[in-house]
């Protein structure tokens, strides 16, 4: 592992720990054994560690949708995209936590994650009208129905890591297991049987 990607890994660790506004320069330096100058020549600012971090977890979201493209069905793609995010999400949970203050500081965050976000959204829909026409999904049950779950799944993205942080007792891994068994919990109502057979193979852990 070369310097930059030690400087990367330290400081998520502290991001995660302690919170963006605790951590320092100084301090992430000091954790990786270089000087403040040797840090500052890679990143001059916790603002720019921010910034990589943030592109880190969007490559890493990325490449796992992208190998999550053959799957026996788009049903599966959903599930499998899901349970793999939600991993992804924990591990850069900082970003989550202080979603709305590293939002405000860094606006080319702001600007790239709006954007990202509405292009997820449309995906999604996509989606959703394709396993629909499949025989996955019944249709929209009342008007707009997919064009409002698109949305909310990424409301649910944004914000379950802030909820299990206030009201979830248990270890990381519960964690994850527990909310993704609630992001699961939103598609169960549109399932044909076709799609209930095919969930039950899936997930014989939750069913």
């Amino acid at each position: 592992m070369d310097t930059k990607e030690k400087i990367l890994e330290v400081a998520l660790k502290q991001f995660n720990e302690l919170g963006t506004d605790a951590v320092t320069v100084r301090s992430i330096a000091q954790e990786v054994g270089i000087s403040h100058g040797n840090l500052c020549y890679h990143f001059p600012n916790t603002d720019a560690i921010i910034l990589a971090l943030y592109q880190k977890i969007v490559g890493e979201m990325n490449e796992q949708t992208a190998q999550a493209l053959e799957p026996s069905s788009e049903l599966e793609l959903l599930l499998r995209i899901g349970e793999r995010g939600f991993r992804i999400l924990y591990r850069y949970k900082f970003l989550m936590l202080d979603f709305v203050r590293i939002m405000r500081r860094i606006p080319q965050i702001q600007a790239a994650y709006r954007e990202l976000m509405k292009f997820r959204q449309q995906q999604f829909l996509q989606l959703f009208q394709n396993m629909v026409a499949k025989g996955w999904f019944v249709p929209a049950p009342v008007p707009h129905h997919y064009e409002n779950l698109a949305e909310r799944m990424l409301v649910n993205a944004d914000s379950w890591i802030p909820h299990a942080e206030i009201h979830f007792d248990g270890t990381p891994e519960e964690a994850i297991r527990h909310y993704y068994r609630i992001y699961i919990s939103e598609f169960l109502p549109l399932l044909t049987k076709k799609g209930q057979s095919l969930y039950k193979e899936l997930f014989p852990q939750f069913s």
